[in-house]
């Protein structure tokens, strides 16, 4: 089995940096260098990594469906394809630009920074920067609207279950599909709302962090939303690798979702924008808009490592 990217199955980490980057060189040199420099990186990860052990540096690096074509023309994940951007009233998920994503995180800001500099360092302006984003623990790992964030994400072997492309689609093995949205939550609107509001729009208690009985829960319930079930009846899981953001004007989620299929983050996503026949769709859409949307591929290790071969 091909060697999943380091940054993908480790449990989360205190501080996490979100860069995505558009393509600027078209031509084949140009390209040439991106594959070369994409290469590179599992390699300067371990190097940091190994420099500093407690500080549980990783990264992962993925490409999306138009970047893949311009760099490896001849092969391509079967399902690898554009973001698909919805609407529904108020309610939007927008598509926007961006052609690879860097995940770096670690226990250690600095480290993260230092990474991000060494790979940016190499791009040079062969790419542009479309967003930028540092990620935080939150208290006891909670969203900014203080319900714990990531309670369903798998656990143990599962993670790998859940995330990791298998024989599936043997060429690439080992990857993942990434999907991510970051999300303005309107914080003083929400911290208007009684508590009994709020923990009725996520479906869990908010101090215990208790789920709801289904009998309890509102049909509108973030919850109730996106646990989905598949034809045979088993959870469509993703891991969420999302962190929460923010400074004195904006704050919100920088929402990530990694697993083996784009139709789990697809379907949720589009239970949590569109109403359904009897009108409900997820209340918590009042108070979070999602700004950005993105899909990517992040290959094995030993395909990054081979790619400028």
């Amino acid at each position: 089995m091909p060697t999943p990217q380091t940054g993908i199955l480790p449990n989360a980490n205190t501080d996490a940096l979100f860069i995505v980057i558009s393509i600027n060189s078209t031509n084949n040199l140009g390209l040439e260098r991106i594959k070369q420099n994409l290469s590179s990186i599992p390699a300067l990860t371990r190097t940091l990594s190994n420099q500093h052990p407690d500080a549980q540096l990783s990264s992962t690096v993925s490409i999306s469906s138009k970047a893949w074509d311009q760099l490896f023309p001849n092969t391509k994940p079967v399902n690898l394809h554009p973001f698909i951007a919805l609407e529904d009233g108020h309610r939007k998920a927008p598509a926007t630009a961006g052609d690879t994503l860097l995940h770096i995180r670690s226990n250690r800001k600095d480290l993260n920074f230092e990474l991000m500099q060494h790979v940016m360092g190499l791009f040079g302006d062969t790419v542009k920067v479309e967003e930028e984003v540092y990620g935080f623990r939150y208290l006891d790992c909670r969203d900014l609207t203080g319900f714990v964030d990531g309670t369903e994400n798998p656990e143990g072997d599962n993670r790998a279950a859940v995330a990791i492309v298998g024989e599936e689609d043997s060429d690439f093995a080992g990857g993942t599909y990434i999907h991510t949205q970051r999300y303005v939550h309107e914080l003083k609107q929400w911290a208007q709302c009684p508590v009994h509001q709020q923990e009725t729009m996520i479906g869990r208690s908010k101090e215990e962090n208790i789920e709801f009985s289904s009998d309890d829960k509102s049909p509108d319930a973030h919850i109730k939303r996106v646990n989905l079930k598949d034809a045979d009846g088993k959870s469509m899981e993703i891991l969420r690798h999302s962190m929460p953001y923010g400074d004195s004007k904006e704050s919100g989620l920088y929402f990530v979702s990694y697993c083996r299929t784009p139709v789990h983050f697809e379907l949720m996503l589009e239970a949590m924008i569109h109403a359904d026949s009897e009108g409900h769709y997820d209340h918590l859409m009042k108070f979070s808009d999602a700004v950005t949307g993105c899909a990517f591929f992040a290959p094995s290790i030993e395909f990054l490592e081979n790619a400028s071969n």
